[in-house]
């Protein structure tokens, strides 16, 4: 894992690098780009309970979670056994797909760990769970996002840091993992994280950020057979900078990045996305008005982009040059691809984090603040405002992942 990542991660390594609204949540029916919204519906099902999370601690358990926003609640989930994995040896990914599998990657057994998510946050390992990852094993595996699925969920992607590679799997009904044809794909880099677009057409790869000319690697998605192929003109350069992580939003139009350096670049970047033609669909370029200076001027570790169409959020977390976290920021993405802050950002009454994810419907944004193990839950309300009204989660670390009850 490389330095950079752990800062993402778990914040520690800045260190070492150093030396519900009163509207409701925000969930518009309206096209991307709108900026106001109805009050929100009750949590996805009509439940009580609106998100599980499950987090990978240093022994290599799984813990579950529950928010419960009718009881005010945040924390273990009721009658919830921890599913067998690895011990004492972490996990190095996490991720969900289609709100009811979960994955978790073990890179030093060279496994990836598969299981169904039952309604009420149980875990049951799936049929032939774990399943093998044999190429993992002495790897380096890379950043937050070197696991991910395509937004379907059907398609899961694991970044192979030492030999500069990515494998793609198919997921079955039930979950079931095989390895695509013609996968792994080698990248002209080492790779860091990966990201798709909103629609699911093209896959991005960022370089560790140790490179001279750092690079962005795009390929064209084959939805049904999870095969790649590299888009015209691709790696991408945009001269001294490049990004660490980036994310798609819901249009597919665009790409949300930072460089995540822990000093010397407070932007965040905007690029337009090629969707259409045979010369250069997939290929980036940096937006109008690009790059956007954060307010507390510091460069944004991580990044969380909302998942659903019309929420048209994005939010960042960086640290200052004493290590400290910074409040968070928000931002409302326009339809042409210009950032404009969310009223009331940077959020200073808020707990701060270093690391942010989404539940499926945009009504919750959760960070994680490694310096004190808490993961807080924050209501996203009308235009992207954030508010707490539950207490956060105590002492969790690793990688963790959210989902909505199915």
């Amino acid at each position: 894992m490389t330095m950079r990542v752990r800062a993402i991660l778990m914040l520690m390594a800045a260190l070492a690098m150093m030396s519900l609204a009163g509207c409701g949540h925000y969930i518009c029916g309206a096209g991307f780009g709108a900026s106001t919204c109805t009050t929100g519906p009750t949590p996805p099902g009509g439940s009580t309970t609106a998100a599980f999370a499950f987090a990978i601690d240093p022994a290599g358990t799984v813990d579950g979670l529950t928010l419960n926003t009718s009881a005010g609640t945040f924390g273990p989930t009721p009658s919830y056994t921890g599913p067998t994995t690895p011990q004492n040896t972490s996990g190095e990914g996490s991720v969900v797909a289609q709100g009811q599998y979960l994955y978790t990657l073990f890179s030093g057994t060279g496994q990836i760990y598969g299981f169904t998510i039952s309604s009420t946050g149980g875990l049951t390992a799936m049929t032939n769970s774990p399943f093998s990852a044999a190429y993992l094993i002495g790897s380096t595996v890379g950043g937050t996002q070197a696991m991910i699925t395509n937004p379907a969920g059907t398609l899961l992607f694991v970044i192979d840091q030492s030999a500069g590679s990515v494998y793609t799997y198919q997921i079955a009904a039930g979950g079931a993992l095989t390895l695509a044809a013609n996968s792994p794909t080698y990248l002209p880099f080492e790779p860091e994280n990966m990201a798709t677009d909103g629609l699911g057409n093209f896959l991005y790869v960022t370089e560790i950020g140790t490179q001279t000319v750092p690079e962005l690697a795009a390929y064209s998605i084959n939805s049904s057979t999870g095969g790649l192929t590299v888009v015209p003109g691709s790696p991408f350069s945009f001269g001294t900078f490049g990004m660490a992580q980036v994310q798609g939003e819901p249009s597919g139009l665009y790409l949300i990045g930072t460089t995540s350096t822990v000093f010397g670049d407070e932007h965040l970047y905007v690029f337009n996305i090629a969707q259409s033609g045979t010369a250069n669909a997939g290929a980036v370029t940096l937006a109008s008005g690009s790059p956007y200076t954060t307010p507390t001027g510091s460069s944004p570790v991580a990044i969380a982009v909302a998942p659903n169409v019309g929420g048209n959020l994005v939010y960042s977390f960086s640290v200052d040059s004493t290590g400290t976290y910074n409040p968070i920021e928000g931002y409302v993405l326009s339809t042409s691809g210009t950032l404009s802050p969310v009223s009331g950002s940077p959020f200073t009454a808020l707990s701060t984090g270093g690391w942010g994810q989404f539940d499926q419907s945009g009504a919750y944004l959760f960070v994680y603040d490694s310096t004190t193990g808490d993961l807080n839950s924050y209501d996203v309300g009308t235009g992207g405002v954030l508010t707490q009204p539950i207490a956060a989660v105590p002492t969790i670390s690793g990688y963790w992942s959210i989902t909505d009850p199915n």
